[in-house]
This record gives structure tokens, sequence and C-alpha cells, in this order.
């Protein structure tokens, strides 16, 4: 974990905190095997691609389902299956990650996204489409709690910012890259042209990971599925994104959105009950016993509620209201998805010299000053004004996912529960992200009367920058560089209340080279 800056003269650079690696030590060679730094890309060009394929039919939607000879109105649903089964997909990562080595997982995950994908490339209607997008999504559910664990433990602790920032392309980069690729190739080569490099990419991994990724045993390879526990988190994560996900494209009161969100509440709740009894639970809920995953958990879900949202209401902000084009729309989106892709690594590395406090403040306040001001911005203006303060939201963004993620996950690497900790956030935030579009969605639908159209869509864009506002206050609150003995104690105390069998450490597999 990162703590404050030495103090420096004013002449002088800036000192890295204590314990952050200095520009020699982070040089040094064979600190870190070259197989790491191979495997680490490897993982993270694999959950990109889940990532942007998750965003990037936002934009091509229409044009899918008219190809395909199907109605508009299933379109949510190429959204809701793929949400649906990463639900299923995420709470198994914890046991999977304990039961095969990361070989294994690589090859299983690359499997399914490249039968997913060769699927969807040559889907003859919109059943066989929705199967192509649930493997895709079983897939990349895998992936995402896989690509930050490696984070966490395959790096020094010094390093745990700067892995997080790379990671982070994965998980912010690529979802805010989609909508403007949709954009881009259904004006030139069609959506299927999508698939086949999806397909094509998949089969590279494929290969990479058969050639560079070495075999190896499991710790725990007699660990039990807790089936009942699986069920259960299934339809509980599930069941909420499904409905929250309906709910941006049916009334309230429909059963498509209250039957599923009800399910999954009561299984969610069931779920975690039934954790604190079981010998061999299926996510150990030790991880909120610990101060720093807790505010890091909350953060999380104000950013993903502000961030994943953008990508639909921004573009309809603009197709629908302003009357622009697709490809104007994803245009607008394309300059905050460059300054991702800059700001990522480089706040990952800033984290690990100057500490989360500092930079998660720096992040809040670009992320605030981009998201507020949305509000106000009339559909009449010149797009590069919506574009400027997208990529003002962006670049907090990106600053704030990985400065948040590592520092909440650093406690339980070294209590040997990251993997836990990275499903539950993982899955969380999506429900979060799920849950603050249907909100959005539907302040534009019933708050935009004839006499003033572009309000709804003011009132949803408001709605972010208060959720920004949150994320602000939460960084300048709650996340300090240190954590007291008082803190580590309380989380000891907590962590004892789960059974020991849930206290499992990383497996071998994922915790040394």
């Amino acid at each position: 974990m990162s703590v404050n800056p030495s103090p420096a003269a004013p002449a002088a650079p800036p000192t890295p905190a204590a314990g952050a690696p200095t520009p020699s030590s982070m040089s040094l060679p064979g600190k870190i095997p070259r197989t790491t730094y191979l495997l680490f890309a490897i993982v993270c060009v694999g959950t990109s691609l889940g990532s942007l394929t998750q965003t990037a039919l936002n934009t091509m939607a229409a044009e899918v389902l008219a190809d395909l000879g199907t109605d508009i109105g299933w379109g949510q649903w190429l959204t809701t299956a793929y949400i649906f089964s990463m639900g299923v997909a995420v709470p198994l990562a914890s046991y999977l990650q304990r039961k095969f080595s990361v070989r294994t997982l690589l090859l299983g995950a690359f499997s399914l996204y490249l039968a997913g994908s060769l699927c969807d490339f040559l889907a003859l209607n919109f059943p066989m489409l929705i199967v192509g997008r649930v493997l895709e999504a079983v897939a990349t559910g895998i992936l995402m709690p896989l690509v930050q664990t490696i984070a966490m433990t395959r790096f020094p602790e010094n390093r745990h910012g700067t892995a997080m920032g790379i990671a982070g392309i994965a998980l912010g980069f690529a979802p805010n890259i989609g909508p403007t690729v949709g954009g881009m190739l259904i004006g030139a080569v069609g959506w299927r042209f999508l698939f086949l490099v999806l397909s094509a990419a998949s089969a590279l991994l494929l290969v990479a990971t058969f050639a560079i990724v070495r075999g190896r045993e499991a710790r725990q390879p007699a660990a039990r599925l807790e089936v009942r526990s699986l069920v259960l988190a299934a339809a509980g994560f599930g069941g909420l994104l499904a409905g929250f996900t309906d709910a941006a494209n049916y009334e309230p009161a429909s059963p498509f959105v209250w039957v599923p969100a009800a399910v999954g509440a009561v299984c969610l709740v069931l779920f975690i009950q039934r954790q604190r009894r079981v010998a061999h639970p299926l996510m150990n809920l030790g991880i909120f016993a610990y101060r720093t995953y807790r505010v890091s958990f909350v953060t999380q879900l104000f950013l993903y509620g502000c961030f994943l949202g953008m990508t639909l209401i921004i573009p309809l902000f603009v197709i629908e209201a302003g009357g622009h084009t697709t490809l104007e729309a994803g245009l607008v989106l394309l300059p905050g998805a460059l300054a991702a892709l800059v700001f990522e690594p480089l706040a990952g590395v800033a984290s690990d010299w100057f500490g989360p406090r500092r930079v998660g403040l720096f992040g809040a306040a670009f992320l605030v000053a981009g998201a507020v001001p949305l509000a106000f911005v009339p559909a009449s203006a010149p797009l590069w004004i919506a574009a400027l303060l997208q990529t003002l939201r962006c670049v907090g963004l990106t600053t704030l996912i990985p400065t948040t993620t590592a520092w909440g996950l650093g406690e339980l690497r070294r209590e040997g529960i990251t993997t836990d900790g990275s499903a539950s956030m993982i899955m969380s935030r999506q429900i979060a992200a799920a849950l603050a579009t249907a909100v959005m969605v539907l302040l534009i639908k019933q708050c935009s009367p004839a006499a003033a159209p572009e309000l709804g869509y003011h009132l949803a864009l408001g709605f972010s920058g208060l959720l920004a506002l949150l994320v602000l206050a939460t960084v300048a609150l709650f996340i300090r560089e240190r954590e007291t003995k008082e803190d580590g104690e309380e989380a000891v105390a907590e962590s004892r209340r789960f059974p020991e069998s849930a206290k499992e450490k990383e497996p071998e597999a994922l915790a040394q080279d």
C-alpha cells in the first residue's frame, strides 16, 4: 500500500512514496520474470476484447437487428443476455482460480470467446447471435477477475498501481472505445467484420497461451464447488443486472423489470447468508472486514454508475436530441477513449509514487469538471464542447479506476483473498452501472415533454454529475495513505466470523512464478 511521499524541497524532484519504487529500482533487471509480463499482456488483451464487445453494439444494434430481420424491440437482449451471463461467470471465478491453473483458465476462456465470436460472425438469425454473445460474456466473466488478481499477486507491492493501471486499459479504455469502433464499422465494412476480427484475435491468443504460458499445478486441486451458492449467486447478481438493464427499455411496473430484480434481491440475500454458514463458501465475504476494501468498493459503485451509462446516454443525446449521425456520436467519445489509453497506466505509476489519496483527488476533480457541466450543454452546442467535457470525464475515470482498485485490493493481497475481492468488486460495479443507466434512461423517457425535449437528457447527465460529486466526496473523506492499527485489528476480528476454510490463500499458480 502506498503512503504519503516524503516532503521535498521546492526545487527538488518529487520524492516517491515510502515503499514505492525508485527510478533505479524500477529499471533493475531480473526483478520480475519476462514470462510474467507476457502472461499479463495476454490476459489484458483478452479482457479488452470482452470489454470492447460489451459496449460496441450500443451504436450497432439497430443495423444488426435490421440485417437479421428482427424487431428493434429485441435489441435490449443483446445487452441483457451479455450482462446476465457475466452475472453467472464472475461469481464462479473465485472457485475456478482455486481449482485450475492460469493456463487452463486462459485456454478455456479464449476457446469460449473464439466459439462465441465465430457464432456471431456466422449468425443467420437473432438466437444464433445471442448464443455467441453468451459465450463471449462467460469468457469475459472469467477473465475480468483474473486480470486484477494477476496484477495484484504476480507483481511486487510497489508495482501494484502500475500493474493495475495497465490492467485498467482493459477495464476502462476498451469499453470507452467500443461505441466508437461500432459506429465506424457500421459505416465502413459492416457489423460482421467486428466479430471476424474478434475471432482472429481469439485464435491468436489461444496460440500465444499454448506457446508462452507454462502449465503448473493449482494449489487447491481438490477445491469443491458449492453448487447451491453458485445458483443463488447467478440468480442474485444476474437477476439484478437483468432487471436494471430492462428498466432502461420497459416501464418500471413491467414484469420484465420488477420480477428479475425482486428475484435477484432475494437470492442475493440468501447467498450472503449462506456464505457465512457453509464450510466451503463460493466467495469469502470476509473481504468486507477490511476498511480499504469497503471504501474502494463504495467508490467504484459510484464511479461505474457515472461511467458505463455514459457510453449509451451521450450517443443518445448527440443522435436523438442533437440530430447528428452515429459516426459523429462515436467521434464525440473518441478523444476521451484515447485519453483513457494514456492516463490509465500513468495513473497507476503515479499512485505508486505519490500514494492513492493525491492521485485520487486529482482524478475526482477532473471527473467532476467533466461530468457536472455536461448537464448544462444544449443539444445545439458544437460537438467539440461535449467531446471536451467527455474527455475530462475520461481522464478522471481512468485515473480513479486503477488507483482505487489497487488501494482496495492491496490489503486483501496480503491476506491471500484477492480473487474474492476482485470478483465481488467487478460484479457489484456492473450492477451499479446497470442501475445508474436505468435511472438515466427513465429520466429521459419520463422528463422530456414536447415543450422541453432536452430536459430529460439534462436530468440524466445531471444524475451522472451527482455520482461524480459522490466519488469526489468519498475520495476526499475516506481515502488515506496508511491504515491505522485499529483498522487492522478490526479486520482480523471481523474475519474470525467466517469459516476457516473460507480463508484460503491465493492459488500458488497465481501467487508466484
